[in-house]
C-alpha cells in the first residue's frame, strides 16, 4: 500500500511540476512579444495603406510619418515645436483637429477610426 501512496504523491508531485512550468512559459512568450514589441515597428506602421493608425491621419498626410512632408509643413510655417508634427495635426494644441481627420475615416470608412497610438 506504501508503494501505491509514493507513487500517487511522485504522480502528483510531477503534475504540479508540469503546471508550474507551463504557467512560466506563457509568461515568458509574454514578456518576449513585449520586448520586440519595443524595439520592431508595428504592423500598422508599414505604412502601406490609407489610414496612419499610430497617429490618426490619412497617411499620405502625415507629417510624423513622411520626412519629405515633415520639410514641407516646417518650410510653410506650420510646425509645432513642442510636439514635434504639422501644427495643423497637432490634437493636443488643436483637438479640433482629430475629429476633422476623424470625419475623413468615417467618411472613407463608414466607421469610428481606430483609436490613436499616440
Amino acid at each position: 500500500m506504501r508503494s501505491i501512496e509514493r507513487n500517487a504523491l511522485s504522480l502528483l508531485a510531477l503534475f504540479a511540476v508540469l503546471a508550474l512550468f507551463a504557467g512560466g512559459c506563457g509568461k515568458a512568450e509574454e514578456r518576449q512579444r513585449q520586448a520586440q514589441s519595443k524595439t520592431e515597428p508595428r504592423a500598422e506602421s508599414k505604412h502601406a495603406g490609407w489610414w496612419c493608425d499610430e497617429h490618426g491621419i490619412p497617411e499620405e498626410e502625415c507629417s510624423m510619418c513622411s520626412p519629405k512632408l515633415e520639410k514641407e509643413c516646417k518650410a510653410k510655417g506650420d510646425w509645432c515645436e513642442k510636439h514635434n508634427r504639422a501644427l495643423s495635426q497637432c490634437f493636443t494644441c488643436n483637438p479640433e483637429r482629430q475629429k476633422f481627420y476623424a470625419a475623413k475615416y468615417r467618411a472613407k470608412y463608414g466607421k469610428e477610426p481606430p483609436p490613436v497610438g499616440e
